[in-house]
């Protein structure tokens, strides 16, 4: 799966608008949907789908900071499809975001195990020496 895009493009209330997935909105998303099985099932969850929509549809400054938050999806006029294609644009996000942090999560794990290893391999052979006591010859 490619990353999608840093933006979209929607129409909403008959005027183009684009939308950027800042870290703040993803990071928003993905506390929402709290894991990863989650994020797939957000399609059939429908006011968990209302809130991830309602996210990335409040009005954000530049930096994603909010500046007019949406009540409901009541309160804008976007297709059907729009809607759809938005929803999938977060999810992809949530998902990306996920699978890169459990690919981090791995590789972290393998270098804690690597890092354990060596320390017991260290700790192992300064008590090897024999401890039997020299006949003196």
């Amino acid at each position: 799966m490619s990353d999608p895009k840093d933006h979209i493009e929607i129409k909403q209330d008959g005027e183009t608008r684009e939308i950027f997935m800042s870290f703040g909105l993803l990071n928003e998303i993905t506390t929402m949907m709290g894991e990863p099985a989650t994020a797939a099932s957000v399609y059939f969850a429908p006011e968990l789908r209302e809130r991830v929509l309602l996210a990335a549809l409040h009005q954000r400054s530049k930096t994603g900071k909010i500046q007019e938050l949406l009540a409901s999806l009541d309160d804008v006029d976007i297709s059907i499809s729009d809607m759809e294609e938005l929803l999938a644009w977060e999810v992809d996000h949530a998902i990306g975001f996920f699978a890169r942090s459990m690919e981090r999560v791995v590789k972290t794990k393998g270098a804690l195990e690597d890092l354990t290893r060596g320390a017991s391999s260290l700790i192992g052979s300064q008590g090897s020496a024999s401890k039997k006591q020299s006949s003196g010859r």
